[in-house]
């Protein structure tokens, strides 16, 4: 049950959940959003459902010392990405799962996995990808979310949100995300950027989506919508106003 139904929270009492499909996605979807949150001295937990190399072998190659090197590496650029947003490495969660194969795995499995986690962490904002990117695994992911966030008594999540991601959310022309939601990140656009960078495969020259230029237009064209300097645009799946 959660003790702060009915009240309002401190900044500071959020507990804030990011289920994301891949390493990276999450800096790129809520990196700004999350290194506000640690400054404002919320805990943080970042849960991947797969791993975010494999989608670039065939399943042959998926025991090859050489993609087993690449995926390790990832990882260990989550957990550098994450530091430099300020969260520690044991509220990180990786997955072995393959990239862009969670559309073969039971959606129930993920379900009860990020299930288990809202009960062990007790979230008050869940951050998520949005129903409409076109990336499988990224709407493999909003799906089971959904069942996982449905408001029973004694829920602890206040605030559920989709987020875009660059190089994926926007290559569907015929349902462009739209935020209703804005976070003022304009302390934390370079955390963000450095976070980003430590993705060292991931970042790559304008005009690329995943460059630094890119990533700062996106915040700042969110950010006049918004009316502050650099912004990340979220669509609100639920919300609790208490």
């Amino acid at each position: 049950m959660n003790g702060n139904k009915g009240k309002s929270m401190m900044p500071s009492e959020e507990r804030v959940l990011i289920i994301a499909a891949h390493p990276d996605d999450e800096v790129l979807g809520c990196g700004g959003t999350m290194a506000r949150y640690r400054a404002l001295g919320c805990l943080v937990r970042v849960v991947f459902l797969a791993e975010g190399v494999t989608a670039r072998f065939s399943p042959e190659q998926f025991s090859n010392p050489e993609v087993r090197e690449k995926s390790a590496r990832r990882n260990a650029n989550a957990l550098s990405a994450m530091e430099t947003l300020g969260i520690d490495a044991d509220h990180v969660f990786l997955s072995e799962r393959p990239c862009c194969r969670l559309d073969q795995v039971p959606l129930i499995d993920l379900t009860k996995e990020i299930e288990a986690h809202i009960r062990d962490f007790l979230p008050t904002r869940l951050f998520t990808h949005s129903a409409d990117d076109p990336n499988v695994d990224h709407g493999v992911t909003h799906r089971a979310v959904l069942p996982a966030v449905r408001p029973l008594a004694g829920q602890s999540l206040r605030a559920v949100f989709a987020f875009e991601v660059l190089s994926s959310t926007e290559w569907n022309p015929l349902k462009p995300f739209a935020p209703t939601v804005f976070h003022d990140i304009s302390l934390s656009m370079e955390q963000k950027v450095a976070a980003m960078a430590a993705y060292e495969s991931e970042m790559l020259p304008a005009p690329h989506p995943r460059s630094p230029e890119v990533l700062r237009a996106l915040a700042c064209y969110r950010g006049a919508q918004a009316g502050v300097p650099y912004a990340e645009g979220f669509a609100l799946i639920r919300g609790l106003n208490l």
